[in-house]
């Protein structure tokens, strides 16, 4: 269920007063998801919405399974993806259609195979890729650019498609013991960084994979990368068998710095298609806990999610939703509060709140009696500027009037 958020604002002839008020805390909710389950992998579209959930074996040794959501995790669907397999990870193009599937080994620990959907998981076909232990993919924002990457227990290598799976075809990467694989929205520049049982470096590439430089990354046992849109702004965290701290880059891997994250046991981050809006988890061998970043990770704050063994996080392009799987455990979301402002401009005052995929569905009402329930819905259509839903209306003559912005349905 989506929570209710409201802004109101107050507005009276001498001064203007602003309150924002949350019926529902910044707080991580369990999704409807039914299954308790070893979830490892998470993935979602650009708007969010659609979400992409993998387990690894529902704990009776018959494999994992494949779990679709198209409304931010309120319902489930069990996807039709084979059964025998013990998934590793997921990807997604940025509506959701395309999706990345890869089993690290079947339930004889054979190694693995690739398995694309174009059509949101309804159906999967196996990819024509050499068996290998996979161990994270990656895709481009229309998913016809798709990476897969192996873990070092098969042949060690990362494989590019540039027809949405239908073909592959081995890149300039290293042999190496890969852990975490991310592409920019073109698909042209890359991310991939060593578990740290190879040489514990993160590599870069900027033509589609077809050659790999190493970064000047410290050497650790890195566990999840992430890249902003355009491939610049780039998020790496390591585990606690490194120095247990979270990694940026501003110029696509050029230099790093380690972000204001604090120490601890990082399984996975993610990034905004801006790099500012960021999202770490712990692995639930430090404090377990889910940390958000809205400095692009100058500050970090962890907003009241549940002590979990995490294993996955992924965030919508505005970094407004996110989603986490754990394991063992559920699958959670987190959205951000849309905020009403408003400001006098002469004679009249622009409403406003940021068109965040969090705000769909939020609409504007006012009243004239803080006293009275009954809130009009204003007829305005808001006009998007700069990324702002703005409503231009004239100031009040006399009297108070209120405005609250909030999801009717909830």
């Amino acid at each position: 269920m989506k929570p209710t958020r409201l802004a109101i604002t107050l507005l009276a002839a001498c001064f203007t007063l602003s309150v924002n008020i949350s019926l529902m805390a910044q707080n991580w909710t369990l999704t409807g998801v039914s299954v308790y389950a070893n979830w490892l992998s998470i993935a979602c579209s650009s708007d969010g919405n659609k979400l992409a959930a993998v387990a690894y074996d529902d704990g009776y040794g018959d494999g994992g399974f494949v779990y679709t959501s198209t409304n931010f995790g309120d319902l489930w669907t069990l996807a039709e993806a084979p059964t025998n397999l013990s998934w590793q990870t997921i990807a997604s193009s940025t509506n959701g259609s395309i999706l990345l599937l890869a089993d690290y080994e079947d339930t004889n620990a054979n190694p693995g195979v690739l398995y694309v959907s174009t059509n949101s998981g309804k159906t999967w076909k196996a990819a024509a890729t050499p068996s290998n232990y996979w161990n994270c993919v990656a895709s481009s924002a229309t998913g016809s650019k798709l990476y897969a990457a192996d873990s070092g227990m098969g042949d060690g290598f990362i494989y590019a498609s540039t027809n949405s799976g239908k073909t592959w075809t081995r890149t300039g990467a290293p042999t190496d013991f890969w852990a975490s694989i991310s592409s920019s929205a073109d698909g042209t520049k890359l991310i991939a960084a060593d578990s740290g049982y190879g040489d514990g470096l993160i590599y870069t590439s900027t033509n589609s994979g077809r050659s790999w430089t190493p970064t000047l990354s410290p050497v650790n046992q890195w566990t999840s990368v992430a890249s902003s849109s355009n491939g610049m702004k780039l998020l790496a965290s390591n585990s606690g068998y490194g120095d247990c701290l979270i990694y940026s880059s501003t110029n696509g891997g050029l230099t790093w710095l380690p972000t204001g994250a604090p120490s601890n046991q990082w399984a996975s981050v993610a990034s905004s298609a801006d790099g500012t809006q960021l999202v770490a988890a712990d692995s639930g061998y430090g404090d377990g806990l889910i940390y958000l970043s809205a400095d692009s990770g100058s500050a970090w704050t962890s907003n009241a999610a549940v002590v979990g063994y995490w294993t996955s996080v992924t965030c919508s392009a505005d970094g407004s939703k996110a989603a986490a799987a754990s394991s063992p455990g559920g699958i959670y979301t987190w959205q951000s509060i849309p905020v009403l402002n408003l400001v006098p401009s002469g004679r009249k005052i622009i409403i406003s709140w940021q068109a965040l995929s969090s705000a769909t569905g939020f609409v504007p009402q006012n009243n004239s009696d803080l006293t009275m329930t009954n809130w009009n819905i204003m007829t305005n259509r808001p006009i998007l500027t700069n990324g702002l839903n703005q409503i231009t209306i004239p100031l009040p003559s006399s009297g108070n009037e209120f405005y609250r912005l909030v999801n009717p349905n909830p």
